[in-house]
């Protein structure tokens, strides 16, 4: 969150003392140790309070004053004490009453601050700054809404209050309004384009909308100004870890950490900035530091979790993400990576992982989702299909949806993107360029993303994230089109109400048992993904085996999806192949990760020396590794993906694990539309056996790893097919929804700022 201040006035005194010490009056001395005080020099203005209060110690301004340096420098119990004695010697006014709340406040006692402050206005209701400092206290303590008003209100009071203009800029940040923010703070800046505040939340509003290279230009003007403030520098790091500088953000947090010992957030972001740099032992102690500062941080907690998963220390980081959701219920983001661990966890039942989806999207869901929309209930019309994801950029989610833009049948259907993320790469320009509307969400609340699909009259919204980074579930959790589908980027449920179907395959979820998701399953006839081949694959290589003398079986899974029931599986697939050895490569591999792996492998029976583990991949192309691999390896409970289709289309075949959920059925239901279900295994035994046999004839292993490029491409990579078939499934939902009736309530949304995400034709330019 950007800077929210509240400084206190100088105070009226009962009485002033005309005692001289030194030449000077105790009325000069205050008045020379608040201007002190109001420079930040609070050493020497409490040094002069004090000197007032031995001459009179019942100086009621001198004890206001003091308490509020103190409380400046972070020391409020003493500074409580001050304040009490200035309401004992002088008058019990408005102000002094201010910053007892204050005070309180900043002691962690919210609600009777907040109280105090409510008595406050009550006794002057005409006073700006009690709205002000109200509306902080609300703020910082998670009460948006009321801050807002708060904020407002001191502003219809005092129009030009620059100060209260800014903590509204911080309040609307809060609530995700980051372009609204940003266009008060830039209003507020023509006025004084030195203020390090307003740059400082300025950068921060920039970075929070993923708007790096504008928001770096922006602090590092103002660190030319004010070098040493620590917001700003922290700030400012932060975008260069962005930015991919990891070694200049390492190199300023460190300097920051060395000057404010005391920072917590500067400990906190250095230890992610470590992480990155895959210093994870340095980013767990940097991190655990910052937590000892500021114990109940779930942001510090979440980072912490994230290295932990770094470190392949699942249960710890499972522990951590928990913790960080106790501490703040509504903390969305750590709660998706408890579910995320759940889901590669193999020691929790599907059943177990489904209902705490559930549980997710009970506490962060919309509770009555709208209901009565109004589209036109034709259902042979052109539809207006809405896809919604962080990632129309270089990414895997890109590729598998990038055909269901450029194949969809434009008589049919009009298409609506909405981008959550504000950098642009080639593949965001080649997206933009197939779609007929696009719209930047970022930077937007829930309440405004919603507002936009409702006037986009979107009719079917498909969610490509998921529990994913940058998703925007809590939006859609409202339910703005009438009809809403999650797709491609999280295998598992969703746990929304509001969210009606989910696309896979009979092989993923067969008819004859549970689901375990909270949305109806739509089974797409030849597998709910499309495959789209790597421009830059290299070319088919011959099979390692032949120059070897004996198997290589590879995995290019992260190491997370390593779980012990893997290791299981592998270990039992090495025992029934004796001469076979085995290569894993990832770059996401530590030093950690990988003695863990072979020690396992180890304590299973295999010899260390058959076990190779990489991080990184010769060419930087990763499909290269598998000029060096025969046979490809499954993970479970988490099944691979893109590693398997990849595998396919270099020619080799994966032995799929099927597990007991649709997330641990990936590679079978890829292998078994490819045409191969004999490759999919149901137990530990019958995958080694399947690897057993698939080993012994080195002959039609190098024969299929000529022919398996050309039966991907037939079946998998079919790109017509699987679009033709999902537009089929949109057309017969939405007859569905037409036949539909409704009855409940509207959910009413509204906004108070009249802003629309940036909304762009296909044609235009940002």
């Amino acid at each position: 969150m950007g800077k929210s201040h509240s400084k206190p006035k100088r105070s009226r005194g009962r009485r002033q003392s005309t005692r001289a010490t030194d030449g000077a009056s105790l009325a000069e001395l205050i008045a020379t140790a608040l201007e002190l005080q109001n420079q930040g020099k609070l050493a020497e203005a409490k040094q002069l309070y004090c000197q007032v209060l031995a001459q009179d110690p019942t100086n009621a301004d001198a004890w206001h004053l003091l308490g509020m340096t103190l409380y400046s420098g972070a020391a409020y119990a003493e500074a409580l004490e001050c304040i009490q004695k200035a309401r004992q010697f002088g008058e019990d006014r408005a102000d002094l009453i201010g910053h007892l709340a204050l005070i309180r406040h900043a002691m962690g006692q919210s609600d009777q601050a907040i109280e105090i402050m409510r008595a406050v206005i009550d006794a002057e209701p005409a006073n700006p700054e009690h709205y002000n400092n109200l509306g902080v206290m609300q703020l910082e303590s998670g009460k948006v809404v009321d801050a807002q008003v708060a904020f407002e209100q001191s502003l219809q009071l005092a129009p030009g209050d620059a100060q209260a203009a800014m903590n509204l800029g911080n309040c609307l940040m809060r609530q995700n309004r980051l372009i609204d923010a940003e266009s008060m703070f830039r209003t507020l800046l023509a006025d004084n384009p030195a203020n390090c505040n307003l740059i400082t939340n300025l950068g921060e509003c920039l970075r929070r909308q993923t708007r790096f290279e504008e928001a770096l230009e922006v602090l590092e003007q103002a660190i030319v100004q004010n070098p040493h403030d620590q917001v700003m520098r922290v700030t400012h790091a932060r975008v260069l870890e962005k930015l991919d500088r990891l070694e200049e953000a390492k190199k300023s947090l460190v300097s920051v950490v060395n000057d404010f010992p005391s920072s917590a957030k500067a400990y906190h972001y250095l230890g992610h900035t470590l992480m990155r740099l895959g210093e994870v032992e340095a980013a767990e102690e940097n991190l655990r530091h910052a937590l000892q500062l500021s114990p109940d941080n779930p942001h510090a907690l979440c980072s912490l979790g994230f290295t932990q998963i770094a470190a392949d220390r699942r249960q710890d980081a499972l522990e951590t993400m928990k913790e960080a959701v106790r501490i703040d219920p509504s903390h969305s983001e750590a709660n998706g990576c408890v579910l995320y661990l759940m889901t590669g966890d193999p020691s929790f039942s599907p059943e177990e992982v489904f209902q705490e989806h559930l549980r997710w999207g009970e506490r962060h869901g919309s509770p009555n989702p709208i209901d009565n929309h109004q589209n036109d209930r034709d259902p042979n019309r052109r539809l207006r299909i809405g896809y919604a994801s962080a990632d129309f950029r270089k990414h895997a989610v890109s590729v598998f949806f990038e055909p269901l833009l450029r194949l969809a049948d434009s008589s049919q259907f009009e298409t609506f993107c909405y981008y959550e993320y504000g950098v642009s790469d080639e593949v965001t320009r080649q997206l933009k360029s197939y779609s007929d509307h696009w719209r930047t969400t970022v930077g937007y609340s829930d309440e405004q993303v919603v507002r936009q699909v409702i006037e986009d009259k979107i009719d079917i919204l498909v969610d490509l994230s998921g529990h994913t980074s940058g998703n925007r579930l809590t939006a859609w959790s409202n339910k703005p089109a009438p009809v809403q589908i999650s797709w491609l980027g999280y295998p598992n449920t969703t746990g929304l109400k509001a969210m009606d179907y989910t696309l896979t395959c009979e092989v993923q979820n067969p008819l004859d048992e549970p689901s375990y998701h909270s949305e109806e399953l739509l089974r797409i006839p030849g597998g709910s993904f499309s495959f789209q081949p790597p421009g830059d694959a290299p070319e088919l290589t011959p099979l390692p085996a032949l120059r070897n003398g004996y198997v290589t079986f590879g995995s290019l899974h992260r190491p997370f999806k390593i779980s012990e029931t893997t290791q299981d599986m592998w270990a039992a697939a090495m025992h029934a192949c004796p001469n076979s050895k085995l290569l894993a490569t990832n770059t996401w591999f530590n030093e950690r990760s990988k003695q863990e792996i072979r020690d396992g492998l180890v304590a299973r029976g295999i010899d260390r020396e058959r076990i190779e583990i990489r991080d990184t991949f010769e060419s930087g192309n990763y499909l290269t590794a598998y000029s060096e691999i025969d046979i490809g390896l499954d993970a479970t409970p988490w099944a691979g993906g893109t590693t398997t289709m990849g595998a396919l289309w270099m020619g080799v075949p994966v032995v799929a694990i099927y597990g007991k959920n649709r997330p641990s059925r990936g590679t079978a239901g890829i292998v078994h539309h490819l045409g191969h279900p004999e490759w999919i295994a149901r137990s530990q035994s019958e995958y080694a056996e399947k690897l057993r046999a698939l080993s012994s004839d080195v002959d039609a292993l190098a024969a299929l790893r000529q022919t398996l490029r050309q039966q991907t491409s037939d079946t998998i990579a079919n790109e017509q097919r699987f679009v033709t078939e999902v537009e089929k499934a949109y057309r017969s939902i939405w007859k569905r929804w037409c036949e539909s009736k409704t009855t409940s309530v509207p959910l009413a949304v509204t906004s108070t700022v009249a802003a629309n995400v940036t909304a762009n034709s296909a044609s235009t330019t940002n």
